[in-house]
């Protein structure tokens, strides 16, 4: 499990692995949004025990605003179910739905992705981004071919879809979230009003 960096800052935000964390990142940048510290609790079955951890490390005490954001997999209601277990565990507000603010302190907001109780991760919103792009016809054409073949299986289609559409790009090598930090995803795209939504209130709800 990760451990937690030293607290900076008043606005927390817990992410899912180094690829959300590097894609929220270049997210909080792209709005401008200041002061807010993310810190990478690892897998799924790690968060509640990061947060005990974290409730307990120093500066905890000045936070103001706690969010966190995990993939929905299969279940988008399973994931916040499990989410709002970890916080209960660690002794944190727990909001009723995802997105919504917790009227304590530290106040506590969820976002599970992609979002509007999904199933599906961060790549199933990436692959919605270009979805009105000409590229995606080809893709789409790619799989067709590739799943026609015999003994070929693709497990996880949104993170295979998502990597598809880099090497279209100047250095498709990068994760999907160093490509965010190198503008290779449209932030600006409505794919990511819930996203954006998100993180504006968790920097508003802190002073």
């Amino acid at each position: 499990m990760p451990r937690a960096e030293e607290i900076k800052s008043e606005i927390q935000l817990l992410v899912e692995g180094n690829d959300q964390r590097n894609f929220f990142e270049a997210f909080i940048a792209h709005l401008s949004l200041a002061n807010i510290q993310i810190q990478n609790f690892g897998g799924v079955s790690e968060l509640s025990g990061f947060l005990r951890a974290f409730v307990n490390a120093p500066g905890f005490q000045t936070i103001q605003s706690l969010g966190i954001v995990r993939d929905a997999e299969t279940s988008a209601e399973r994931a916040f179910q499990s989410v709002q277990y970890s916080l209960e565990r660690a002794k944190l507000s727990a909001p009723d739905s995802p997105v919504e603010l917790t009227d304590a302190n530290p106040a506590v907001a969820v976002l599970i992705l992609p979002g509007d109780n999904r199933q599906g991760m961060l790549e199933t919103l990436l692959c919605e981004s270009f979805a009105d792009n000409p590229v995606e016809e080809c893709i789409d054409d790619f799989f067709k071919c590739v799943e026609s073949l015999p003994d070929v299986s693709i497990e996880r289609s949104a993170k295979a879809r998502a990597h598809a559409y880099l090497t279209t790009k100047p250095n498709p090598h990068f994760s999907v979230g160093v490509a965010a930090k190198n503008d290779y995803w449209d932030l600006d795209h409505n794919v990511f009003s819930t996203v954006r939504d998100f993180l504006q209130t968790i920097a508003a709800s802190a002073p």
